[in-house]
């Protein structure tokens, strides 16, 4: 459905903690609207949606409704800019775990992983993420792994690995995943000990094996401009060891 209409919507009252999310999302997707639903850090539901000028006047007259349970005293409604959403997601979910390992091997780099589909997509980051959106750091796309290799740390025939982060993460963006990563741009959220708030993984030339990629940072209230995460938190989330620490025998 072409979008002509785009609305943000801030629905508050007794709305979170009773389907509220879910309904909007299936009432959405019965209509051909686009966009997202997610929780307020206040207790309200926002909505951010995209479609036909009739499908969003009918997903707003549901929004003053709300499902069984749920008790709306006001929804404020504000235009906005169409944005050309893919889908009508669910926002502030987890997707899964992410785990960023520190490793020593042949040269020294940093592995991103994010759960999908049961297992971790993988990337090498050599000079491991950053928080400062300015940084544009190379991710070379590598083999997946399972989840048991998640929680490993210690010496390796070749060297060392330290757990440097983890946490889980929330699919982002205007497209679903895994189209996202298939296309060569996925937006995502990471909650870790260290990284935290919006990413970015772009692909920089054609989908193959050890594809090239850049780990953005996005601007939000997480990033850091200025500042170098791995260098002033060296050590392992688990142990706290370093990897010079594990290569050390320590």
């Amino acid at each position: 459905m072409p979008a002509a209409r785009a609305i943000r919507a801030v629905v508050t009252g007794v709305v979170q903690g009773v389907g509220f999310r879910d309904a909007t999302q299936r009432r959405a997707r019965e209509l051909g609207v686009l966009g997202w639903v997610r929780n307020g850090d206040d207790g309200s539901v926002v909505v951010r949606a995209e479609g036909s000028s009739e499908a969003i006047d009918t997903l707003v007259a549901f929004l003053h409704k709300g499902p069984q349970g749920a008790v709306v005293e006001h929804v404020s409604i504000e235009p906005f800019k169409v944005e050309g959403h893919e889908q009508f997601a669910i926002r502030g979910v987890s997707a899964g775990v992410f785990v960023v390992q520190q490793h020593a091997a042949t040269a020294r780099h940093f592995d991103l992983r994010l759960q999908l589909d049961g297992i971790m997509r993988s990337w090498a980051v050599p000079k491991g993420p950053s928080l400062d959106p300015s940084d544009k750091r190379l991710a070379v796309q590598v083999e997946d792994h399972g989840l048991e290799h998640n929680s490993f740390e210690g010496a390796t025939g070749t060297g060392g690995v330290i757990v440097w982060d983890r946490g889980s993460y929330e699919q982002g963006g205007r497209v679903p995943w895994p189209e996202a990563l298939e296309r060569g741009h996925a937006v995502f959220v990471l909650h870790g000990q260290k990284l935290a708030g919006g990413f970015v993984l772009q692909r920089t030339g054609p989908a193959r094996a050890k594809a090239q990629w850049l780990l953005l940072k996005r601007r939000d209230e997480h990033a850091r401009p200025g500042s170098d995460v791995v260098v002033e938190q060296p050590a392992s989330v688990v142990s706290g060891r370093t990897l010079e620490d594990v290569l050390g025998g320590r």
